[in-house]
């Protein structure tokens, strides 16, 4: 792996500052939203790499009026974990919908969008996991006992990853995942391990300036930095396996998807398309 340092001008920044700062209001979710229920059936939008979550299956969506979930349409006898998620500066849930929010439904998880193109503060993201923790607890909501209420991880895209980086500051979220995150956040005030992903052809969140940058500034928790080589902003679909891997990882308690980020060793750490990896002290001691 490279370990040359890099540094490119990093374009666009005042755009997603911009955006961060009128996102900063408090959000609440409306609970007395109806839901409007959209199925969907077949094959979903893929990533790259091979995944069983892949394979065709049906996903419900909920309309709320400010989110939007995504979910199994059959949610069986068991609990599932969440991930709020914040969008990019500029895009609705809309943007991601198929190639990965569905997919993450299909895999198992109930996926809350902040209806939202400016998710910088967190808190509408924050808003809408608790009114899924709300609706688990109502008898006659079809949510009812179906979620994990200590699973709950934050992720999001560029000024949405900024966001989940601000979100990883409330008890309720148990992990971080941040995508090519904006330059507005907090890291030092997150609680749960936080997985920092980069693009080395990133020109608008610039891998060194900002998104190393975010991941040294929060040593007081497990927290994991990875660039892929030639990635640039609007390359997401090429993290989908590794952002599902983080999230069975911490949410699941997946072995296979473990060996993807713990160890000297880990998988990251030794595929060639990741051009740099690096964990944090905490990080090293990831099991």
């Amino acid at each position: 792996m490279s370990s040359n340092v890099r540094l490119l001008p990093c374009i666009a920044v005042a755009a997603v500052s911009l955006a961060g700062t009128l996102a900063a209001a408090p959000a609440t979710a409306s609970p007395s939203a109806v839901d409007s229920v959209v199925l969907r059936n077949g094959p979903l939008g893929s990533g790259t790499g091979s995944s069983e979550s892949r394979a065709s299956a049906a996903v419900t969506v909920d309309k709320w009026s400010d989110h939007t979930v995504y979910r199994p349409a059959d949610f069986g006898a068991t609990r599932h974990p969440v991930v709020i998620w914040g969008n990019g500066t500029g895009v609705g849930p809309g943007y991601y919908e198929e190639w990965l929010l569905e997919h993450w439904a299909a895999a198992g998880f109930v996926v809350v969008a902040a209806n939202t193109t400016m998710s910088n503060s967190g808190a509408e993201m924050l808003a809408g996991g608790r009114e899924l923790l709300r609706r688990n607890d109502e008898s006659d909501s079809v949510y009812y006992g179906k979620i994990a209420t200590g699973k709950v991880a934050a992720a999001g895209h560029s000024q949405g990853g900024a966001g989940a980086i601000n979100a990883g500051a409330d008890n309720m979220v148990r992990t971080v995942l941040a995508l090519q995150p904006g330059p507005l956040a907090t890291p030092n005030a997150i609680l749960g391990p936080t997985l920092f992903l980069a693009g080395a052809e990133d020109r608008i969140v610039d891998a060194d300036l900002i998104v190393k940058s975010l991941f040294g500034r929060a040593d007081q928790v497990p927290a994991i930095f990875a660039e892929l080589g030639g990635a640039g902003h609007l390359d997401g679909r090429k993290y989908v396996d590794v952002m599902t891997d983080w999230l069975k990882y911490q949410l699941l308690d997946d072995a296979s998807a473990r060996t993807r980020f713990a160890g000297a060793t880990c998988g990251l750490c030794t595929d060639s398309a990741w051009t740099r990896v690096e964990h944090n002290e905490k990080g090293e001691a990831l099991d």
